[in-house]
């Protein structure tokens, strides 16, 4: 393998990783790490991302900023060397952070609550640049909605306070904008207790199906629309979370299957002669 020189310097780890930090080659997944949420990805993800052709487009254009990885007289070993040298920039930025990936016991042993949504995750003091090591991002640029966003909230404050300085007809739509608002309220109200009084009136003739339930999503942790579908349920069965877990463990099971499956059968062990 030939020599791999690579200058990397501080600009060039921020140009890096505000490139790739939302890269697809990264397939990022979300978790929980020192009680906030955050992204991580498998270092492998990090080598692809940076054989990919958008980082190959701004090593052309920008090579003192994007060191290139992948060139044609280079073998796998230099561009793989190479990708290795650049990801240690970045730690040594701490721009990403290496952890461990935690499942419900070592959570429990960890003082840590587990979570079905997001895996918790701890910091490793070890980085050995493995292809299934984890690590997480301590970098998070701001994007254009950021901005919108705080120019929004500015915007929305200054307009309550200047609210005395308000033309008549925009004070009298605001009134009928929080009459419709507390109208909407009321139904929302109006709607539960119903569906309880449903339930409890139903409930000796459909306790063998869990009981019937006037919208069933309506508290579940989903969207609004989905919130009122379907129109009626029993029991569990249609419930949002009921079918969002059967899903998550039929994922489960077809990944522990095909995991199974891929695993080489062992060979016999030798008879002694």
């Amino acid at each position: 393998m030939s020599a791999v020189k690579v200058v990397i310097n501080p600009e060039s780890a921020l140009a890096i990783a505000t490139l790739l930090r939302h890269h697809s080659e990264l397939k990022q997944r979300k978790g929980l790490f020192q009680t906030r949420q955050v992204d991580f990805f498998r270092y492998k993800r990090f080598v692809r991302a940076l054989k990919s052709p958008e980082y190959a487009k701004k090593s052309i254009a920008q090579p003192e900023l994007y060191p290139p990885v992948a060139e044609k007289d280079k073998t796998d070993e230099d561009a793989d060397m190479k990708a290795r040298l650049l990801f240690i920039a970045m730690i040594k930025a701490q721009l990403v952070l290496p952890c461990n990936k935690l499942d419900s016991t070592q959570s429990k042993q960890q003082g840590l609550k587990p979570s079905k949504e997001f895996p918790n995750l701890v910091l490793s003091t070890k980085a050995g640049l493995q292809p299934d090591e984890y690590y997480v991002w301590n970098y998070n640029p701001k994007t254009l909605t950021d901005y919108l966003a705080v120019i929004g909230v500015i915007s929305a404050i200054l307009t309550l306070v200047c609210y005395p300085l308000w033309p008549y007809f925009m004070r009298r739509g605001s009134y009928y904008m929080s009459l419709g608002a507390l109208g909407l309220l009321a139904v929302f109200f109006v709607i539960a207790i119903v569906r309880v009084i449903i339930y409890l009136l139903l409930l000796p003739f459909t306790n063998q199906n869990g009981g019937f339930w006037l919208f069933p999503n309506l508290f579940e942790d989903c969207g609004v629309i989905e919130s009122f579908k379907p129109l009626y349920g029993f029991g569990e069965t249609e419930c949002y979370t009921y079918i969002k877990k059967m899903k998550r463990r039929k994922r489960r099971q077809a990944k522990k299957s095909t995991q199974s499956h891929a695993q080489p059968a062992e060979p016999d062990e030798k008879k002694d002669n």
